[in-house]
């Protein structure tokens, strides 16, 4: 192995160009408001040099950016060379950070030393919003081609999950810092030249999640924040609806937290429909009951953008049993359930359920373990479904809308194929008699053994008479799940009612080769079909677990909060 001189040697001489402040803004003594809103001051060593020239592009031409650094460079000698001597006056409200590819990793206190010295130095000059760019995770497959990398590289490399793991832990020690998640993004193929250096296809996607998330920054959500929009009467929801099928997305949070929907006018529940990371867009399906003043409240528990699209409504007369949303089960207090053995959660003895059988509407959260876990939620007199209902990757938190039919003691069972912690919420119920129907899951389409959804291309799915679904009458929607398998690139997909157009809202957000799942209750068209549509190229999974008839008024998906707008 190469000693650690040697090893900077390397870094040193990697072959990069160094680069000059692009669309500089003149320095005056004082900067008014309105423009500080909108500059940026970039500072970076050798990777995010390489977007010198597409970093202002990306941004509006009102924005002004400055790109300033040199290769090769300790984040400690960024602050001491491109920030220190600089005036406040060059400054504005936003500065983006991409170093630390020259990461100290003999020495780790130092290098979060150095976070701190870089935060300060930026806040000392009037900045109000530090945003740093996660280091790409390079992995083998990345440098296999370039065979002429030095174990030192090779060395480097493997410890950049440690210095993003530290930048993540400088989150707690910031308040005004947030990261861009460059590793999520990247994790795929034809963005460098050298498994870091970015070509023109990596600068061009480096410097649009940069600028969407720096344009946004004014009107994210702070933590505690409860935000509540009218419902009732709007989009097509009757004024007299009960409960209405939502998508909860987050977009850029800044730490770890968690969304919940319920019903304006009561006391915030101690559940949740929607648990995120730092820098994660991630959304969640939820039937939400409607308060009493026809709004819904949505809580967030972290700095975050929220987006809410409507999928449809339960009328007065739908059967919905609205509940106070309470948590059935939390498995977190002890050791979590055994693998492939039953976990049986009492919904019955949540106040307000009905009483024997019924159709339950929860909220499913798992914690993954040491090892990825498959989810499966079923009644307990029921066999338990071939295949799960989401996979759980280690260590990350997930969710996911169900509709379950319990068995005659009001109970659901849980497994997971690997030991993890399970949370069980019920947010509503519907008796036997009501027209929404409950199934033990099953697949209807399974892309990996032909090919993928192509990214662009829609798909037609049948639903209508298969996986108990009837086929005569139609169904108005069905309950089912979407899962993007290893996509191609970060994207979006969404199921919607063919005859009826794609609308502009998504259920699904994903990066690169990431696992993904949501569930939405989508309109059955007249030939008993959905169509499925994905921005980048997946291989994909639908399960249907329930089916409606007059109980659940489809509508049109619109968007009823974005607070990247305001």
């Amino acid at each position: 192995m190469k000693s650690r001189s040697a090893l900077l040697v390397a870094v040193l001489l990697c072959p990069v160009f160094w680069a000059a402040p692009a669309n500089a803004a003149p320095v005056h003594p004082q900067v008014p408001a309105a423009v500080a809103a909108k500059r940026v001051f970039m500072v970076s060593d050798s990777v995010g040099l390489g977007a010198v020239s597409a970093m202002p592009r990306a941004f509006p031409s009102d924005w002004q950016v400055t790109v300033t650094g040199k290769p090769a460079q300790f984040v400690e000698q960024l602050v001491d060379r491109y920030v220190k001597p600089m005036p406040a006056s060059a400054f504005g409200d936003n500065a983006l950070v991409a170093g630390g590819y020259n990461y100290p990793y003999w020495d780790v206190p130092r290098f979060d030393r150095s976070i701190d010295q870089m935060v300060n130095a930026l806040l000392a000059k009037g900045v109000k919003h530090v945003f740093w760019v996660t280091l790409r995770e390079v992995k083998p497959q990345f440098y296999t081609g370039y065979n002429s990398l030095t174990a030192g590289y090779k060395l480097l490399y493997s410890q950049y999950p440690v210095a993003n793991a530290r930048l993540r832990a400088a989150l707690e020690r910031h308040p005004e810092l947030s990261i861009i998640d460059w590793a999520a993004t990247a994790d795929q193929f034809g963005l460098t030249y050298d498994a870091i250096h970015l070509n023109p296809a990596g600068a061009a996607l480096y410097s649009g999640l940069a600028a969407s998330t720096i344009r946004t920054a004014a009107t994210r959500k702070p933590a505690g924040t409860t935000t509540e929009f009218t419902v009732a009467g709007v989009a097509g929801v009757p004024a007299d609806a009960s409960a209405v099928a939502l998508n909860l997305t987050a977009v850029s949070p800044r730490t770890s937290g968690y969304l919940t929907a319920y019903p304006c006018g009561g006391t915030l529940p101690i559940v949740s429909n929607l648990n995120f990371v730092p820098d994660q867009t991630v959304a969640s399906a939820a039937i939400v009951p409607v308060g009493a003043n026809g709004k819904v409240c949505v809580y967030q528990s972290a700095d975050s953008h929220v987006l809410v699209d409507l999928n449809g409504a339960f009328a007065a007369d739908s059967g919905f049993i609205a509940l106070a949303p309470a948590r059935a089960i939390d498995t977190r207090s002890g050791q979590p359930p055994a693998a492939r053995v039953p976990l049986v959660v009492h919904l019955g003895a949540i106040a307000g359920a009905p009483t024997g059988a019924f159709t339950a509407v929860v909220n499913l959260t798992v914690v993954g373990g040491s090892v990825a876990s498959g989810v499966a939620l079923y009644p307990c007199n029921a066999a338990p479904p071939a295949q799960p209902a989401r996979t759980i990757a280690p260590g990350v938190v997930q969710n996911l809308m169900m509709v379950a039919a319990t068995d005659d003691n009001g109970d659901v069972c849980v497994t997971v194929s690997s030991p993890a912690h399970v949370l069980v919420d019920l947010f509503g119920a519907f008796p036997l008699g009501a027209s929404f129907h409950a199934l033990v899951p099953q697949r209807l389409l399974d892309t990996r053994g032909g090919y993928p959804l192509f990214g662009a291309t829609p798909r037609t799915q049948q639903v209508a008479g298969l996986g108990g679904v009837p086929g005569s009458p139609l169904p108005s929607g069905a309950v089912l799940t979407l899962t993007l398998l290893n996509p191609a690139g970060p994207g979006w997909a969404t199921i919607y009612p063919c005859a009826t157009g794609q609308p502009n809202t998504s259920m699904i957000n994903v990066v690169s080769n990431r696992e993904q799942t949501n569930a939405v209750i989508p309109a059955i068209d007249g030939a008993g079909t959905v169509c499925l549509y994905s921005s980048t190229t997946s291989h994909v999974l639908v399960d249907v677990s329930g089916w409606s008839g007059a109980a659940f008024l489809p509508l049109t998906p619109a968007r009823l909060l974005d607070t990247r707008i305001g």
